[in-house]
C-alpha cells in the first residue's frame, strides 16, 4: 500500500500492536476521546500510523482500555490501549475495518505531505458530479483508463482499476496539468493549479 510506505520505519514490536503492517511517523495533533467509564479528556499524539498512534496522556489507563477518539483531520475512530509505555504514555491500536484503515492511511499520507510539497485541496472549489472516462498519465508514461467521480475548477477527483500515481507527482488530463494530491476510494484526485503547460 503506497500511503503505508510513504510513513517512516516503527518503534520495537510488541505481539498485541503488530508493527510490521505500518510504519509510524511523528506527528502532534490533538486528540479528544472518551474512556471506558464516559469520562472525556484531551492529549496530543507523539506518532500516528495506519495501524494507531502513540499519545502522552496524563492520566492513568490500563491495557485492554476501549477508547472512542476524535482525531484533529481524521475523524472519530475505536481503538484500544495495548501498551502503557509510562506515567504518561500510551500505545493505542485503531480497532476499524480494514477499508476504514486504508482511508486512514490515504488521509495521514495527504496531511503528512500536503506542507512538505506545497499541495492544495481541490475541495476549497465547488464541485459538480461528473461523468466519463479519461486517461490519466504519470510517471515514466503509465497510461490509466480513469472515471470522473467530480470535477471543479482546481481540479478532478478520478475512480481507476490501474495504478494510482504517488501523492506530489504531475500527471496529465488532456491538455491539463495537475499534482496527484490526495488519494479517494478507488482512485485519486489530482490539482490543476500546482501545474501549467500540457507537456508530460
Amino acid at each position: 500500500m503506497q500511503a503505508a510506505q510513504a510513513l517512516k520505519p516503527s518503534i520495537k514490536r510488541d505481539e498485541s500492536f503488530d508493527r510490521r503492517r505500518h510504519r509510524r511517523v511523528n506527528w502532534a495533533v490533538r486528540v479528544r476521546g472518551l474512556t471506558p467509564d464516559g469520562e472525556e479528556f484531551e492529549c496530543n499524539t507523539v506518532d500516528v500510523c495506519a495501524g494507531g498512534l502513540r499519545i502522552n496522556l496524563a492520566r492513568p489507563m490500563n491495557k485492554g482500555d476501549a477508547l472512542v477518539l476524535y482525531i484533529d483531520d481524521i475523524g472519530r475512530v475505536e481503538g484500544i490501549v495495548t501498551r502503557v509505555l509510562s506515567e504518561i504514555g500510551y500505545a493505542i491500536e485503531f480497532r476499524v475495518p480494514p477499508r476504514k484503515r486504508d482511508k486512514i492511511a490515504d488521509q495521514l499520507t495527504w496531511l503528512i505531505n500536503k506542507d512538505k510539497l506545497g499541495l492544495y485541496d481541490e475541495r476549497e472549489a465547488e464541485r459538480r458530479l461528473g461523468g466519463g472516462q479519461v486517461i490519466a498519465v504519470f510517471g515514466s508514461g503509465i497510461a490509466v483508463s480513469c472515471a470522473v467521480v467530480d470535477v471543479s475548477i482546481f481540479g478532478v477527483a478520478l475512480k481507476t482499476s490501474g495504478p494510482r500515481p504517488m501523492i506530489g507527482e504531475r500527471v496529465q488530463i488532456g491538455e491539463r496539468a495537475g499534482t496527484c494530491v490526495r488519494y479517494v476510494d478507488g482512485g485519486f484526485a489530482i490539482d490543476f493549479r500546482t501545474l501549467h503547460g500540457t507537456d508530460i
